[in-house]
């Protein structure tokens, strides 16, 4: 059965009419937070100046199967052009939107990009190991360079008691210490949702970071704090939650997250040095943690980076990818090397 794959354009047309893609990413195996329609139209007005985009549309017998939403940059006088997963850096994790992670649509995408002469290098970062976009892609470009890297998870089996009998006991102290302490301050936990909340958690989420990181801030990066106000604005109540660790007048350690069917992601945090002695941060994850128990989560995701304090949680690795891949032509593989910084 014969697929084709077209050109959509804008990504506001997807926009106008949601509901295809929406049901085509909940059965697609990709993850449907980071791939939602909102999520992309926020990182494309945070960080899509110098990008052109690249939404391919696979359709089958007039129904569409698939979509592929890509960006394509280019720099230097000879105009080197790279493609890209839309949502790229802050996205934790990236694909292509397959009904029913069906490898024939994946496999339809990669042989339209190899047909085109258009781009030189591809570049697909944050791959789900064993995902269905992973799978395909290292079907589909074999000699591609490839970088694994962990994503470490808290799988939440039982009660928060024996999830916290499971802890060292050193660790098992120093979380019930720092909250008495904290409590003794006049401390106390807030979940986050609504639109009002939501507002009023990016200026603390923003405050605190600059206090903490100043210079070196996540936030501090070109367009992310756009982004991570207008994600929060679309997705509040949506999937979007923060929790705070606050006191009357403010907050003394944020978290802002991502909670979808049973999961909870840890996606951004800050806090102050004020009451820094009592360990806030890990204490309002241990808080996270406690509500994600209650609520009925299965897991808490703690996404890419291997930070210690994330193994004293109990956190297990889970795998995931870059690949970056040149165009066909010797010319562009002699350039490849010259232009491009080793995958990491």
């Amino acid at each position: 059965m014969s697929l084709r794959v077209v050109e959509v354009g804008a990504l506001s047309r997807l926009e106008e009419s949601p509901q295809e893609y929406q049901k085509l990413l909940r059965s697609s195996g990709e993850d449907p937070l980071f791939l939602n329609l909102d999520w992309l139209s926020a990182w494309w007005n945070a960080f899509g100046e110098d990008k052109s985009q690249l939404i391919l549309r696979v359709m089958e017998r007039g129904r569409t199967v698939g979509y592929a939403p890509l960006v394509k940059s280019s720099r230097g006088r000879t105009r080197w052009t790279k493609v890209e997963f839309m949502g790229a850096g802050p996205s934790d994790r990236c694909g292509i939107i397959a009904e029913n992670g069906r490898a024939d649509v994946q496999a339809a995408v990669w042989e339209h990009l190899r047909q085109q002469d258009e781009w030189d290098v591809l570049e697909l970062r944050d791959l789900r190991q064993g995902g269905p976009t992973e799978r395909a892609v290292r079907s589909a470009f074999p000699q591609a360079e490839q970088v694994s890297y962990a994503a470490p998870c808290i799988t939440l089996n039982g009660s928060h008691r024996a999830y916290l009998a499971s802890l060292s006991r050193n660790m098992r102290y120093n979380l019930g210490r720092g909250w008495r302490r904290l409590q003794d301050e006049g401390v106390f936990f807030q979940p986050m949702r609504t639109a009002d909340e939501v507002s009023v958690a990016v200026e603390w989420l923003n405050e605190l970071n600059d206090q903490r990181w100043q210079a070196s801030s996540t936030l501090r990066t070109p367009g992310m704090p756009q982004f991570v106000r207008e994600v929060s604005q679309r997705l509040a109540g949506q999937g979007v939650v923060f929790h705070a660790l606050r006191t009357r007048d403010s907050a003394i350690a944020i978290a802002m997250g991502l909670e979808d069917e049973g999961r909870y992601l840890y996606y951004l945090s800050g806090f102050g040095p004020e009451l820094a002695r009592y360990s806030p941060g890990t204490v309002l994850l241990s808080k996270i943690i406690e509500e994600c128990h209650q609520l009925g989560r299965k897991e808490v995701d703690l996404l890419r980076g291997e930070e210690p304090y994330k193994y004293r949680f109990n956190a297990q690795d889970r795998a995931q990818m870059h690949v970056r891949t040149v165009n066909r032509g010797i010319m562009r593989r002699t350039q490849y090397a010259l232009r491009e910084a080793p995958l990491v």
